[in-house]
């Protein structure tokens, strides 16, 4: 008989103008992996920060080891023995590994001082179960963000947490830093403790989890064993209807070639890249961590000076030295870090969307046309189907889908001929992938040129008029969509290269 750990009594979470939790009660048992999911806005955060002290119910309550918990804050459930590893990482850049590991639970000597020397050697002895790449006195802010998030992980799982809830862990790490993670995750299991664990990739959930519960709109529809449940069944109950195409796809026009490379080179991050994109079309990027993908991409708009190299254009060469050239030839380029170095998040949805663009709305004495910039963001904010109240809505309240939507809609507004789109649907929702996917083919009839980078393999192959794969800095593969398999794509992806 499974022993229950922590329990939800009707929830229900009220801000003004929006009911987030709908009476929502759920148990989560000892020494399991719980799976948490539901779409952007169904609410997990919500009772996650509810769970964890961060916000308090409007009304009901929780019980914790079976004793009902009163008001709390992060402090009192951490010591209570409930640890969150958020999907925004909570560390302080400056500082090193080992101050953030210990922060807030400083080791200190008999004078209350804190003791750097056996905060050191406790924090390498950590860091040397994990088998990390870098060491105790490393800042942060030197770290890559997949090294950022195994530095929050081990920080919640080297305290004494009975429970931990896990939001989106493997969102930026490589493969083999997941695989890592799970190995972590079934120990943690093994020890006793409970995992709560929050995730859009549906895949990875049947390789570590017991149970899943899902949420929608608020309310608790479904909580079970995950053996012998699909992600098509797991997809609808989040959504609340068939999703019988993940992956919508119309055929691309391919109207004469749009965008042409050729031979661009820099350092040995890209070695003599050449390649086209028609009208109409999508052409998939596809590639381990490492293959130069993004590296690419930042090279084309001149945000990396490239070596070598030749840009076309509908047919002409053309120059591009910095972001801002990129732009004024219509080549837009949507950034994969939406949230580090795409949108300003304490901006509205208007800057955010117009920001790109202004020099369209500026008169003839400098002034700026508010009214048509006001009309064509809500325009886009209904043509994207952007969930919001209004246009004034900061960005960083919006849900991820949304945000992206937000970020799609600032370079639709530079009206682009080329649109490079770099991993378009990480830490999206299933049904704002679909909806993201539907956009991507409505640009596609519209004659854009699209380039779709993705780590996401069904992604690309659901998706895409043409597949090209990369692998250290090369392009080892291109190829039709009738002439794509899994096996072929994962033996380009490896650096083996046709004939």
């Amino acid at each position: 008989m499974n022993e229950t750990i922590l329990q939800t009594h009707d929830i229900v979470k009220q801000f003004p103008g929006q009911l987030v939790l709908k009476n929502v009660s759920l148990s989560f048992h000892k020494a399991s992996v719980h799976a948490l999911v539901g779409e952007n806005g169904a609410g997990k955060s919500t009772l996650v920060n509810i769970l964890s002290g961060a916000l308090q119910p409007t009304s009901g309550y929780f019980e914790f080891e079976g004793e009902k918990v009163p008001a709390t804050s992060p402090q009192e459930t951490q010591e209570m023995g409930i640890g969150v590893i958020h999907q925004e990482l909570n560390l302080i850049p400056e500082l090193t590994v080992a101050e953030n590991l210990f922060l807030g639970q400083e080791i200190k000597n008999k004078f209350g001082k804190i003791n750097w020397k056996e905060t050191y050697i406790k924090a390498r002895e950590l860091l040397s179960e994990f088998e990390v790449g870098f060491n105790e006195k490393t800042r942060i802010n030197t770290l890559s963000v997949a090294d950022q998030q195994m530095v929050e992980i081990i920080k919640v799982v080297s305290t004494d947490a009975k429970l931990i809830f896990m939001d989106e862990p493997t969102a930026v790490l490589t493969e083999r830093e997941t695989t890592q993670l799970f190995k972590l995750v079934k120990e943690l299991r093994r020890q006793g403790r409970t995992i709560v664990y929050i995730s859009h990739r549906l895949v990875e959930l049947k390789e570590i989890c017991d149970t899943i519960s899902v949420l929608r709109d608020g309310t608790h529809v479904h909580t079970g064993p995950i053996e012998g449940l699909t992600t098509d069944q797991i997809v609808e109950m989040m959504v609340a209807h068939s999703v019988s195409e993940q992956y919508p796809y119309i055929t691309g026009k391919g109207d004469g070639i749009a965008f042409k490379v050729e031979n661009l080179s820099q350092g040995k991050k890209l070695k003599d890249i050449s390649f086209d994109v028609k009208k109409g079309e999508i052409l998939g990027v596809y590639g381990l961590v490492g293959a130069g993908r993004t590296e690419l991409a930042r090279a084309i708009i001149g945000a990396d000076k490239k070596d070598a190299g030749t840009l076309w254009l509908d047919g002409e060469k053309i120059d591009i030295k910095k972001p801002a050239d990129a732009i004024g030839k219509g080549i837009a380029y949507i950034t994969e870090s939406r949230r580090e170095f795409g949108l300003m998040l304490e901006m509205d949805i208007k800057f955010n969307s117009s920001i790109a663009s202004l020099k369209n709305y500026a008169g003839s004495l400098g002034s700026l046309n508010k009214k048509t910039e006001l009309e064509d963001v809500n325009k886009m904010i209904n043509d994207l189907e952007i969930k919001t109240e209004s246009y004034k809505k900061h960005a960083g309240k919006l849900s991820g889908g949304n945000q992206q939507k937000v970020l799609l809609a600032r370079y639709l507004l530079t009206k682009p001929e080329v649109l490079i789109f770099d991993e378009p649907t990480r830490g999206v929702d299933v049904g704002a992938k679909v909806s993201i996917y539907q956009i991507l083919n409505q640009l596609k009839q519209e004659g854009i040129a699209i380039i779709m980078i993705s780590s996401d393999l069904p992604e690309v192959m659901g998706v895409s008029d043409r597949i090209m794969v990369m692998h250290n800095g090369s392009i080892t593969g291109m190829m039709k969509r009738s002439e794509v398999s899994e096996e072929l794509i994962g033996y380009y992806a490896f650096g083996n290269k046709k004939g």
